[in-house]
């Protein structure tokens, strides 16, 4: 059977129907519209892989308190986020668009969380959703936040000192250093019993050195807990590297001296102020319960040290009844006794020595200035001490008093007065007398 299709349906005579045209292009720009929205911009997913979430504790209840800190290792903890949208958006979505965190709002005591990852929109992007986060949540841990001070205890390995030196106990180069502090979770700081710094030294040493050291913190039995280098590296009892110990030292770089010295022993002496002119250090007799010590030191400054010079007796303190004095030695610096001795017992000889009181009566002024007038009591009494048979003659006459008015200003002045012979030159003073002078 043969159909005939009508002369007018034929395709040939469509093609110029002005209708069918009109309708037929509207059918193939929908098919092409919806080809190129599907192929260009269609509903798709992708996964932003190993991002960090931010948990704080900032404005938070613990923050607040100041008691509570993190100390979970937050930083290594990653994420994989699943991302919904159009194509055109999730195509320009980088990972900094999107934002992780967890709440500690609800935290008020030590323990293990389990908080909820959230996020955040960083950009003013829209038209994507967040699918979901992997994994869903956070363990971390809060503990009690505490601070100590301890002294650091310096230690240098392998040092050797060379012949006829002696390599001393080192010590930190800044005496601000020698304590430190350290800030962290109580149960780690209850684990803190010392702290100390240590160098690999190995070498032998011929003059005192410093070295940058490493600060180590033990436990009760001596074992090292963390070891900290100057850059702030931490290393654990393995020496692996510690990523995060939530401990804070208030510095990691410290310098350490090997202190390299000398020994020596050598003589005590005795030195005097005020000795009259007629006597010398040589003719004053004297006994010291050590009189030699083992000094040790600066290798330069012990070879050129002959003997210890204790400090100075005031020769006036000296009389027959008070000639014991307990001094201590006058050491350079660099250069301290081994022997332990901190006071010297020192008795003066004054068995050929006799004193006596004196009414001086011969009162003399000098540096006063120009124009100006003294005017001083009658006469002062003052105990003399010198050699026997020079003490047993002496007289008032023998003997004057000066007192140095120098920058003395109108008004009364008490002033010190100073004991002067023209006659004798090896008798003293004994102690301080002062005289009331008017100068007008």
């Amino acid at each position: 059977m043969t159909i005939k299709i009508p002369q007018n349906l034929r395709l040939g005579n469509l093609i110029y129907n002005k209708k069918f045209t009109v309708f037929l292009s509207l059918i193939v720009a929908f098919g092409l519209w919806l080809g190129i929205a599907m192929f260009e911009n269609p509903i798709r997913e992708h996964v932003f892989t190993n991002m960090s979430a931010i948990v704080t504790i900032d404005n938070t209840f613990a923050d607040e308190t100041g008691a509570l800190g993190i100390v979970s290792d937050v930083a290594s903890k990653k994420f994989n986020v699943t991302v919904r949208g159009t194509n055109r958006i999730v195509s320009s979505l980088k990972e900094s668009d999107i934002h992780l965190y967890a709440s500690t709002v609800d935290v008020d005591k030590p323990g293990t969380y389990e908080l909820e990852i959230k996020s955040n929109n960083e950009s003013n992007k829209t038209g994507y959703e967040i699918a979901s986060i992997e994994p869903k949540t956070i363990t971390v841990t809060f503990d009690y936040i505490d601070s100590k001070k301890f002294e650091l205890v310096p230690k240098l390995v392998g040092v050797r000192a060379s012949d006829g030196l002696v390599a001393e106990t080192p010590v930190v180069a800044n005496s601000n250093k020698s304590k430190i502090t350290i800030r962290g979770p109580r149960t780690v700081m209850e684990k803190i019993d010392s702290v100390g710094t240590i160098a690999e030294v190995n070498r032998t040493l011929s003059k005192s050195q410093t070295f940058n050291s490493d600060i180590v913190l033990y436990d009760a039995t001596g074992a090292p807990l963390y070891r900290f280098t100057s850059d702030g590296t931490v290393y654990d009892p393995g020496n692996n590297v510690v990523t995060n110990s939530h401990l804070t030292l208030s510095f990691t770089s410290v310098k350490v001296t090997q202190p390299i010295s000398r020994k020596k022993t050598v003589n005590c002496k005795l030195q005097f102020v005020d000795l009259p002119e007629g006597l010398s250090e040589n003719d004053v007799r004297y006994t010291i319960n050590q009189n030699r010590v083992t000094i040790i030191g600066t290798p330069e400054i012990v070879d050129k040290l002959e003997a210890v010079t204790l400090s100075p007796i005031d020769f006036k303190m000296i009389s027959k009844e008070n000639n014991k004095f307990e001094l201590s030695a006058a050491l350079p610096d660099g250069v301290k006794i081994l022997d332990n001795v901190e006071v010297f017992n020192v008795e003066i000889n004054t068995t050929t020595y006799a004193e006596k009181e004196i009414e001086i009566s011969d009162i003399r002024c000098i540096n006063l200035g120009e124009s100006l007038k003294a005017r001083t009591d009658n006469n002062i009494r003052v105990k003399v001490c010198g050699p026997a048979n020079i003490i047993e003659k002496l007289s008032a006459n023998d003997v004057y008093i000066v007192v140095d008015l120098t920058d003395k200003i109108v008004g009364e002045h008490t002033v010190v007065t100073t004991l002067k012979s023209n006659v004798y030159n090896n008798i003293w003073q004994v102690g301080t007398n002062i005289l009331t002078v008017t100068i007008n």
